[in-house]
């Protein structure tokens, strides 16, 4: 009997140490997760001032998911939210920390560049124009960089930082 006892006792060690590894929320994907993957925030003057001055947006909240999904809200000063749901595609630079992006929202779609900066929190710098309904708007390329378009400056620099 005493050895029936020790062995499941050995057994639910065995159990419990294989069910705190799985707990640990550690997992070695972890770090090859691209890291725009997370819940973004731009507010006061992290908005970028077009947006501001004539959207009159006060905040805007990303959410880049791992399944290549994105969710886009918006806030209107003394407004509501507003939310559109679209798919992104990271194209990566060969060399640098800017890398292009591309987002394909029903309505419309942008294209352009970001950046994102290790810290506490991370920060990640955006910019975006829309290319269909085509408005005209040349998106930003990591080799020309934020702020180069002639008639944007860095009027369309969105800043965010990360919340989750």
């Amino acid at each position: 009997m005493k050895k029936v006892i020790a062995l499941m006792m050995a057994l639910m060690m065995v159990m419990f140490l294989v069910s705190c590894e799985e707990d640990s929320g550690t997992n070695g994907d972890d770090e090859n997760q691209d890291p725009i993957i997370g819940v973004w925030l731009s507010a006061g003057s992290n908005v970028a001032p077009l947006l501001a001055t004539f959207f009159s947006y006060d905040s805007v909240r990303v959410e880049f998911k791992e399944d290549m999904s994105v969710v886009l809200e918006s806030h209107v000063a003394n407004g509501a939210w507003t939310t559109v749901n679209g798919v992104y595609t990271v194209t990566e630079s060969e060399s640098g920390s800017v890398h292009s992006l591309a987002i394909n929202y029903t309505a419309f779609e942008q294209g352009g560049i970001f950046e994102i900066t290790d810290g506490s929190p991370d920060m990640l710098q955006l910019e975006l124009v829309q290319t269909t309904p085509d408005i005209g708007a040349t998106p930003r390329t990591p080799e020309s960089g934020f702020g180069s378009d002639a008639s944007l400056g860095v009027s369309n620099i969105q800043k965010y930082v990360r919340v989750q």
